[in-house]
């Protein structure tokens, strides 16, 4: 927000000012790094308490040298037992509208982590550096 220099924007006729953005975006990721009612962060492996049995097959399946089929690879998605792989920085879906979460990969709405989401995570982390930088690309 502060490298394009503008105060603040408009939603509507409502107008929020940088820092009441800035606010906003600070108080989510805090959300997602812990400061919740679960008191666990989205983001794998970041503090001691975060998803361990993530929708991920890289992440679920040992590295064995062994080539597993699709089929194959259910014995590792079925496991109750954490994923043998840390994915670290990946962030999950995280909880429901009423902040109940279950850590089990199976249930990939609560433990996939996608693009469009961890997009969101990056966004809001680069909306509260402080510096301008080289300003903002307009050619992109």
């Amino acid at each position: 927000m502060n490298a394009t220099g503008v105060p603040g924007w408009y939603c509507g006729s409502y107008f929020f000012s940088s820092s009441t953005l800035r606010n906003f975006a600070t108080s989510q990721i805090d959300y997602i790094l812990g400061k919740n009612p679960l008191q666990m962060s989205y983001v794998v492996g970041f503090g001691d308490k975060y998803p361990r049995h993530v929708h991920h097959r890289g992440a679920s399946i040992p590295n064995d040298r062994v080539k597993y089929s699709c089929t194959g690879g259910r014995r590792w998605r079925d496991s109750p037992k954490p994923n043998p792989n840390i994915l670290v920085g990946a962030m999950v879906g995280g909880p429901n509208k009423l902040d109940k979460f279950k850590d089990d990969r199976k249930l990939d709405r609560y433990t996939e982590p996608t693009l469009a989401g961890n997009a969101g995570l990056v966004a809001a982390l680069v909306s509260l550096t402080k510096t301008a930088g080289s300003g903002v690309n307009r050619n992109l």
